[in-house]
């Protein structure tokens, strides 16, 4: 598992580092000014962000290489690379829900009742990430400028020249982004292997018994750590046998969906915002697992207030 995850973020951010650096040497941006502008003035972030964002529809890790890219060649700040990946998160979550058939899947193992809820909830957590990250953005950036549209032979510049700077930007990039990524994955893999999830599940204990989610729920639990499919089957066997009921399936979908999200920042995001945005990476994960937090708090709420 580990070493295929490792391969997988290595293959990725080589891609979207090496894709942001040819699009920073080109002008393929102004192709797209017609999809990204609105996007641009909405939020007023550059048009590389906007680029960037619609790049993790397709791969959370290579739109964030790329944004990476973006940052180490100037292109844009540092506050900026901060905003977007608290802004990416719902776009992030919309394309792991379908692309990785998480949505039918919970559909189909869960019922279409609490399936189709868990899977809404898990989008509108994303989206309100997005929106207070689109608010802040708005409030604090100043606008910039948008590159108007140039003319055809100036948009297809293409060209070899252009590819090799990108690819030797990239190099200089990659030849220290990738070793430091290899090694924290491995040594944070290691610390978990040996007692690190015991303390994070534990963190969580005093949730899950203040919400009065049964013990049974346990074992749901411990399926996600292995896949999220596991807990799915787990929780949809209790709710056949009416061991519990639809709230607590959800709620409890909901904290082992942050106990999950917590390894994950652990394991894999920690490693891979530091190795491609330097200093700046840890306080990116920082924040952005504190916005993660929150936003799950906030619909674990509304869960126990509606339902």
């Amino acid at each position: 598992m580990l070493i295929r995850y490792l391969v997988q973020s290595v293959i990725l951010v080589t891609l979207g580092v090496i894709l942001g650096n040819i699009i920073a040497e080109t002008n393929i941006l102004s192709r797209l000014t017609p999809v990204i502008k609105p996007l641009c003035r909405a939020s007023n972030l550059p048009e590389e962000c906007i680029i960037s964002l619609l790049t993790t529809l397709v791969s959370s890790t290579a739109g964030k290489s790329e944004l990476a890219a973006f940052y180490r060649g100037g292109a844009i700040t540092g506050r900026e690379a901060l905003i977007t990946t608290v802004m990416g998160t719902f776009p992030v979550v919309l394309g792991e829900s379908l692309m990785r058939v998480q949505a039918p899947l919970a559909i189909v193992i869960l019922g279409p009742v609490v399936g189709g809820i868990y899977i809404l909830l898990n989008l509108f957590s994303a989206f309100i990430q997005t929106i207070w990250a689109l608010i802040y953005s708005k409030v604090v950036l100043n606008p910039r400028a948008i590159s108007a549209e140039n003319s055809r032979s100036e948009r297809m510049s293409m060209t070899r020249e252009t590819v090799r700077k990108g690819l030797k930007a990239s190099y200089s990039t990659l030849k220290k982004t990738i070793p430091l990524l290899v090694i924290t994955i491995v040594l944070v893999g290691f610390l978990l292997d040996h007692g690190l999830m015991d303390i994070i599940s534990g963190f969580f204990d005093p949730l899950l018994r203040f919400l009065g989610i049964p013990g049974e729920c346990a074992a749901a639990l411990a399926g996600q750590f292995i896949h999220y499919s596991v807990g799915y089957a787990v929780l949809g066997s209790f709710l056949a046998e009416g061991v519990i009921t639809r709230k607590e399936a959800i709620l409890t979908l909901l904290i082992g969906s942050m106990i999950v999200i917590s390894l994950i920042y652990l394991r894999y995001s920690i490693s891979m915002y530091i190795s491609l945005f330097g200093r700046l990476g840890l306080r990116i994960a920082v924040i952005n697992y504190a916005s993660s937090m929150v936003a799950k708090l906030i619909t674990i709420g509304l869960v126990l207030w509606l339902m």
